[in-house]
């Protein structure tokens, strides 16, 4: 089978061992690459320095390098400030190859033509340190489908791109058919695998399940080797992200969590290599318009939002020019 170069993201490789105990944990479970967060980060600027740090990556032979993740960046106060400079110094430093930042989480959240300016701003500091941005969907942000992420993306800056995550991509509303019609390959930059059951759990948020209910791949409901075929399609090639968390896997020694993490994996990837066609799989995957999980809801008093009912989005609805056209 093909080898494939894995990352792995902050919380599949997150614990109490020091940075330099978990990279060498990383690097001999056969990653290659690895995601640093903001505490990581601040953490390691405020001791050792992030020259000590690339020093370490080099050592352990990390290829791959990510940092983030960032929110608020369209916001102006000394904290977020100070934020969006430590990535920045890191980024340079480190020599990573992409800053991540998400959406607002705020509601009514913030007005889009105002991240767009920002984000442009952003991903021009970015490419001022060889990075690129970008911009992780989470379907209860402002930008909670994967397919408006990517308008979002398509309207800016060129050094702007789309981070794909499994889980927040289907629990999103995407199918693999929406997400082959409605995400640009020249947007979609970086993605990640978890496995996850049919259904959020009763009594968990979506929030609650992206924490904890990221399983290993191929031990969910999820057709994965589909989702990773449909990537491809759109030009998708390496390093693939592993996110998983679990208190069961957290449970477990470091050392043995990212083996069996990659382990799993690189199985997935293996069945996505060796099947030609698509499998029967348990999420949907027909070819449902990207309306049908992506569109501006109308919000006048003559539209009622009855539980369980879908409104019919008026003609013409979505189309915009400009940054704005992500809404």
């Amino acid at each position: 089978m093909e080898e494939h170069d894995l990352l792995a993201t902050s919380w599949t490789w997150a614990g109490r061992e020091s940075v330099r105990e978990r990279i060498d944990a990383v690097t001999a479970a056969g990653f290659s690459g690895l995601a640093l967060s903001l505490d990581d980060l601040h953490d390691v600027r405020a001791t050792a320095g992030f020259a000590a740090l690339r020093r370490m990556l080099d050592d352990a032979g990390v290829v791959w390098v990510q940092v983030g993740t960032l929110g608020d960046w369209w916001s102006a106060d000394a904290e977020h400030d100070a934020d969006r400079g430590v990535l920045l110094e890191a980024a340079a430093t480190l020599r990573a190859w992409q800053v991540v930042v998400r959406a607002d989480h705020s509601v009514p959240g913030a007005p889009l033509t105002a991240m767009a300016e920002a984000w442009d701003h952003l991903a021009a500091q970015a490419e001022g340190v060889g990075a690129r941005l970008v911009l992780e969907s989470e379907p209860w942000s402002n930008l909670g489908t994967v397919e408006r992420a990517a308008r979002f993306v398509a309207a800016g800056h060129p050094n702007g791109g789309l981070l794909l995550d499994a889980m927040h991509a289907l629990r999103g509303g995407s199918t693999l058919a929406s997400i082959g019609q409605g995400v640009a390959p020249a947007v979609l930059a970086a993605v990640e695998l978890s496995d996850g059951l049919l259904h959020t759990p009763n009594g968990m948020t979506l929030a609650d399940e992206s924490r904890n209910g990221r399983y290993l791949p191929g031990t969910g409901a999820w057709d994965l080797p589909g989702f990773i075929r449909t990537v491809r399609g759109l030009g998708f090639d390496e390093p693939w992200g592993v996110e998983v968390r679990t208190p069961a896997l957290r449970a477990m020694p470091l050392a043995d969590a990212l083996r069996v993490s990659a382990a799993a994996t690189r199985a997935v990837l293996d069945a996505a290599d060796a099947h030609g066609g698509p499998p029967a799989p348990a999420m949907p995957t027909s070819l449902a318009p990207t309306s049908a999980v992506d569109y501006d809801v109308p919000r006048g008093p003559d539209v009622p939002l009855v539980p369980g009912s879908v409104p019919r989005a008026p003609a013409g609805a979505g189309r915009r020019a400009g940054p704005a056209a992500s809404a």
